[in-house]
């Protein structure tokens, strides 16, 4: 009973934190941050953010950092012909796309990068697209120079993804999915094929939004 007591209020709490902030009320503490942080020279707090980046999409038009600026996104790495991870994680994607509040958000993206460029062509992904029904205005599946995207997963989103003869489809990659907000800082990191995590992925989006709704409110900028 005490096990399901915690779980139940692991689960709850984001909702509460984003019932909280959206109310305009803020004791609960918004999402944190992920990743190595040093002092600038003035003293203020510099956070890890996502280096920039532009690859090609589905519809075999540039796409990158400068596409997402200023906008909330999730991210995660996968190849169409995954035999093992990438058909569930992709799944639990496809639930956080068709969350009705996040289709009426403007400045919300999902981005998933293959890893197996070579095969993943941009009309590969363009199938892949309409297997999974995604809408490409909102969520972008991104193909480029190989070498850049797993340099992009190791350096930006602290991830692995690599060619691998011994593992399943040949490619190496982090089952992890990323939270990023607008200045491109992770703030979120959650298992792609749990449920329970993205369940929390979708309240932590709500707590996202309500914080910088928030901060509009007062004027500031969000970032601590």
């Amino acid at each position: 009973m005490r096990k399901f007591v915690i779980l139940f209020l692991i689960l709850l709490l984001p909702s509460i934190a984003y019932l909280v902030l959206s109310t305009g009320k803020h004791n609960i503490k918004p999402l944190g941050y992920f990743g190595p942080k040093e002092l600038s020279t003035n003293g203020d707090t510099v956070y890890h953010s996502i280096p920039p980046f532009t690859f090609t999409d589905q519809d075999n038009k540039p796409f990158g950092d400068k596409d997402l600026s200023n906008k909330i996104y999730v991210a995660n790495f996968f190849f169409t012909s995954c035999p093992t991870i990438c058909p569930e994680m992709q799944t639990l994607m496809k639930k956080v796309h068709d969350q009705d509040d996040f289709v009426k958000l403007n400045d919300f993206k999902l981005v998933s990068f293959t890893v197996d460029p070579d095969n993943d062509t941009p009309a590969v992904l363009k199938e892949f697209e309409g297997r999974v029904g995604a809408d490409s205005s909102r969520w972008k599946f991104l193909s480029g120079n190989r070498d850049a995207i797993y340099k992009l997963a190791y350096d930006g989103y602290m991830a692995n993804a690599a060619a691998d003869s011994a593992a399943p489809g040949g490619f190496l990659h982090s089952d992890l999915v990323f939270l990023i907000d607008r200045e491109r800082h992770i703030r979120g990191i959650y298992e792609g094929t749990s449920a329970t995590d993205m369940k929390r992925l979708i309240d932590e989006i709500k707590v996202l939004v309500a914080e910088y709704n928030l901060a509009l409110k007062k004027n500031v900028n969000p970032i601590r």
